[in-house]
């Protein structure tokens, strides 16, 4: 998936108030929801993106056939105040099951990933993100640096099948997530993003994703 987050990145800006505390991303997928998303894709087919309802509740449905593109919410988030915590819920069939290592370019495909971008940059390869995914093999808790960049973190909350088919409820520190990877604390937020891709492995991925909040400490500010 080369990239990808750096076309992402040319979509408009979504300005947060300073007195917000949690912002419902999807916006409880409302008429206007996709007003703040913007699709962006490489040169494969699209991943298809739609709100469908399970257990009574809209979710958004991601279908992939060997296919990869994203959906992108900037915010350009300035945090003064830690913790900036990110909340949500997903759910796979099942992980994609190809042969090549998440950790090469040939097998850099996830049924479910969710990126926080902070520092953009003009250099695509200079954009630093933490990606939370999916893994099909590699286990839980491992981190490791994305095969197309050394500024892209890939932290691994779930792996393999075994809760495949339920709805998993995820919660990270996203500062602290960065200090850790980058060692240092990041200038700010630019952006979250969704992707199922699965166009290097050639194989099919199916994810629904839901309830995706972003909590601000009490003085985080934002700027337009």
């Amino acid at each position: 998936m080369p990239n990808l987050l750096h076309l992402l990145l040319s979509s408009c800006l979504f300005a947060v108030t300073c007195s917000a505390e949690t912002i419902d991303l999807f916006d409880k997928f409302d008429d206007n929801w996709r007003d703040s998303w913007h699709e962006k894709k490489l040169f494969s087919k699209p991943t298809v993106y739609r709100v469908t309802s399970d257990e009574g509740k809209p979710v958004l449905h991601g279908v992939s056939h060997s296919a990869n593109s994203g959906l992108l919410r900037e915010l350009m988030l300035s945090p003064t105040h830690y913790p900036v915590r990110l909340r949500w819920q997903w759910k796979i069939t099942q992980t994609l099951g190809a042969e090549a290592s998440e950790k090469t370019r040939s097998g850099d495909d996830y049924v479910a990933r969710i990126c926080v971008v902070f520092e953009d940059s003009f250099i695509p390869l200079r954009t630093r993100s933490i990606q939370y995914v999916w893994s099909s093999r590699e286990p839980v808790g491992a981190v490791y640096r994305s095969p197309y960049s050394k500024h892209v973190g890939m932290i691994v909350l779930q792996s393999g099948d075994q809760a495949a088919g339920q709805w998993l409820a995820e919660e990270r520190d996203v500062i602290a997530d960065y200090r850790d990877y980058f060692g240092r604390d990041p200038q700010g937020i630019s952006a979250i993003g969704i992707v199922v891709d699965t166009d290097n492995t050639n194989t099919q991925g199916e994810a629904w994703f839901t309830d995706l909040q972003i909590e601000l400490g009490s003085s985080a500010e934002a700027r337009n």
